[in-house]
């Protein structure tokens, strides 16, 4: 009990005054530190999958077989890799220019923002009583009867106006801190990742129906259909300032994170971006386990009969809200399957041909018996066994 009683008296409040931060790296500041590290995450987790996918690794977690990218894909890898290293100088010199002549972040460490917290709790614990009041509660009575419990009769004692210099208990210090540390910092981090989710599914959606804005800009994104990790930001110039960086200045705008905090939370994102384009489902994938929207859920956009599906990055609230998620899996699994008659003599070659052999359906896949002829059932056991692919669920 001692823990939750105990109280700190203030003569005077906290000084407030704010003091510049040191950099995490000496030489750099964390401004430009923040602008270059989305790259530098980039360039490892692309090399990362790159050398997956060259040594055919992980196989079984395989969305595409490895020959379908030059069947199906409409830009080489070389010209991918020129409009990504465009995608990312913009993304630098943009940053850079945002945080031109911006001197190191401001911060308190006085113990002020924390006092202020505890003045407020406490101002909270002063209306309880009067709010009970009008539901005919008796609380002075209530209070003389637990005034033996050194917390309440703490707050009994002190629940008035707050005097210059106050007493408070470690409870309301620990809650103060507990909002300091924690509580202010998760909010502004939601708030951060709705602003961004919320542009993003609105602006890609808008891409998809305006038949211009998707001829004209998202058209080139689409032009993978077999998606791989550093092909992520393939984009034309203009949605990369419209719809990616302008989405992430609004939310660091209208959340009020910090630099470091900013740091976090676009290094996850350049993660995410990351793992829903490289062609692999894995069942220890954070982000999968988070709410869904994983690998699977967006290599079904870049699909043809996939593309007005889909459209949310980062969560699926928006596509469930809007009605645009895609959710029969056995009209997924029979529509991949279709992709297999063209890659097929690929495949075979392969050395997951021991799959193949082990399928109970080899023998319609390498007869004259077409896809058409076969069932639902029998087209998902096909294609989720041929080459070693697993199907998005």
């Amino acid at each position: 009990m001692s823990n939750f009683t105990d109280s700190s008296t203030f003569s005077s409040a906290p000084s407030c005054a704010l003091h510049p931060r040191s950099s995490i790296l000496s030489g750099i500041s964390d401004h430009t530190l923040g602008v270059i590290l989305p790259t530098l995450i980039y360039i490892i987790g692309s090399l990362f999958f790159h050398i997956v996918n060259e040594l055919e690794l992980f196989s079984n977690y395989r969305i595409h077989p490895p020959k379908e990218e030059l069947h199906r894909n409409r830009v080489s890898k070389l010209g991918c890799l020129l409009v990504v290293i465009r995608y990312h100088v913009i993304q630098i010199l943009i940053g850079l220019l945002l945080t031109y002549n911006n001197g190191p972040e401001l911060v308190e460490i006085g113990g002020c923002e924390t006092y202020q917290w505890v003045r407020r709790i406490r101002k909270c614990l002063t209306v309880i009583p009067w709010a009970l009041t009008p539901l005919g509660l008796d609380t002075q009575g209530l209070m003389s009867k637990f005034s033996k419990t050194p917390l309440l009769a703490h707050i009994s004692t002190n629940s008035h106006e707050i005097s210059p210099s106050p007493t408070f208990t470690a409870l309301e210090w620990n809650l103060a801190r507990i909002i300091v540390s924690f509580a202010v910092p998760a909010i502004q981090f939601f708030v951060y990742l709705a602003v961004v989710d919320t542009w993003i599914y609105f602006m890609h959606r808008l891409c998809h129906i305006n038949k211009t804005l998707y001829r004209i800009v998202h058209a080139q994104h689409h032009e993978i259909y077999v998606p791989y990790a550093y092909g992520a930001v393939y984009a034309h110039w203009l949605e990369t300032l419209f719809l990616d960086i302008l989405s992430f200045v609004l939310a660091s705008a209208i959340s009020g994170i910090s630099v470091r905090q900013g740091m976090i939370v676009t290094s996850l994102a350049t993660l995410k971006t990351l793992s829903d384009h490289c062609n692999f489902v894995f069942p220890w994938d954070p982000f999968g386990y988070v709410n869904g929207n994983n690998a699977a859920f967006h290599d079904l956009h870049h699909q043809s009969w996939g593309l007005k599906f889909n459209y949310s990055t980062y969560t699926v609230f928006w596509d469930k809200f809007c009605g645009t998620e895609w959710t029969d899996t056995p009209g997924a699994d029979i529509r991949y399957a279709r992709t297999l008659p063209d890659c097929w003599a690929a495949v075979r070659t392969t050395k997951h041909s021991a799959h193949i052999a082990r399928d109970p359906y080899r023998s319609a896949s390498q007869s004259s018996t077409t896809l058409s002829q076969l069932s639902a059932e029998e087209i998902s056991v096909l294609f989720r066994h041929s080459a070693g692919v697993v199907t998005p669920n």
